[in-house]
């Protein structure tokens, strides 16, 4: 059977508000994961509704603090806390994360008990010791969302503000059912990720904040003042490290304890613009070969995972369109630290 693309006869606002709605069906424990940013923020208020709706009390909430966060964004996030509709659990626990220098990926800890923090941990938030855990745990996202999980019965759903049209990989991942394609599966057995607002863009978002004159984060403000892609996510990441010199200019304060914490930062700011990253992936040969040796020359921790899933769709892609997709194209984008996103 073919299947094809075909669109809906509802806008977008009236199917994520039926998607929502349904997860609350089908579900016993429903829970938002909060960043902070505009789609969580969007998730957060359709799952208002539906509490509103049916006499449902506070929404269920996860805030996962990975530690190096701007404080606008902090500050957005305790304002949603502070509200009484609203039954946030706050972590901050040890968990994998990757930064990006001159190159080269490598893995840290955010909220690493070994060294000294970006900003202190919030006196309400759950920690290690909290959860009973010993101080060397460290989590990834797997075993995160098996935690935050832990004590909601029954079979739980995890609503997300993933939207399709961020990446292609993102796109695929609500395209591979044909029923309940918002809804997928996850590491943990009985967690759900629930995705109502898949097919929103950018603008369907914005107006639906600002239509409903929501709070938001006003870093978004200042990111598109100079032109940048509106995104809320840690500094030190592959991608948003090529501009890890903005931060000076948006959060001076934040900056320098950011550097105070993890100095190698400085040499990105200050070489990345004259880093040779040609130079580099020339050292190897254009074969599919030499990519993976790049790869694991050069890439570590979740940038690891990141770039041989890249390089997996690569070579899927170049089975049709081997001239559009080759050893070169990619071995260039690798160099200059694009993993994390679609690449071609």
């Amino acid at each position: 059977m073919v299947r094809v693309k075909r669109y809906l006869e509802e806008d977008v606002l009236t199917a994520a508000r039926s998607r929502i709605r349904h997860v609350y069906d089908v579900h016993d424990s429903v829970a938002v994961m909060f960043s902070g940013g505009k789609d969580s923020l969007v998730c957060l208020h359709l799952a208002k509704e539906v509490h509103e709706e049916r006499g449902l009390g506070p929404v269920r909430v996860v805030f996962r603090d990975e530690e190096l966060i701007p404080d606008v964004v902090i500050e957005t996030v305790d304002h949603y806390r502070r509200q009484p509709w609203v039954a946030m659990t706050w972590y901050a626990v040890p968990l994998r994360g990757d930064k990006f220098v001159l190159g080269q990926s490598s893995g840290y800890v955010q909220w690493d008990p070994n060294r000294a923090h970006v900003r202190d941990v919030p006196a309400w938030a759950v920690t290690l010791k909290d959860l009973s855990l010993p101080p060397e745990t460290v989590l990834d996202q797997y075993s995160m969302d098996a935690l935050a999980a832990k004590g909601l019965p029954g079979l739980c759903a995890f609503v997300t503000g993933v939207r399709a049209s961020e990446s292609l990989v993102r796109y695929r991942s609500v395209v591979n059912k044909l029923n309940e394609n918002y809804i997928c599966a996850t590491g943990a057995k009985n967690v759900k990720l629930a995705k109502p607002i898949y097919d929103w863009s950018e603008a369907d978002v914005f107006k639906f904040i600002l239509d409903g004159e929501l709070r938001y984060c006003s870093l978004y403000d200042t990111q598109h003042l100079a032109g940048q892609n509106l995104r809320v996510s840690t500094p030190v990441h592959s991608e948003a490290a090529k501009r890890i010199d903005r931060w000076r200019a948006m959060d001076a304060k934040f900056y320098e304890r950011l550097l105070r914490v993890f100095p190698e930062m400085e040499l990105q700011e200050r070489y990345w613009r004259d880093w040779d990253s040609k130079a580099r992936a020339a050292k190897y040969p254009e074969t599919w070969e030499g990519c993976e040796a790049f790869i694991e020359d050069h890439f570590a921790g979740a940038s690891l995972e990141h770039a041989k899933d890249r390089l997996a769709e690569f070579l899927s892609m170049a089975r049709n369109n081997p001239a559009g997709f080759t050893p070169a194209k990619l071995l260039g984008k690798l160099a200059s630290g694009t993993v994390k996103r679609v690449i071609w």
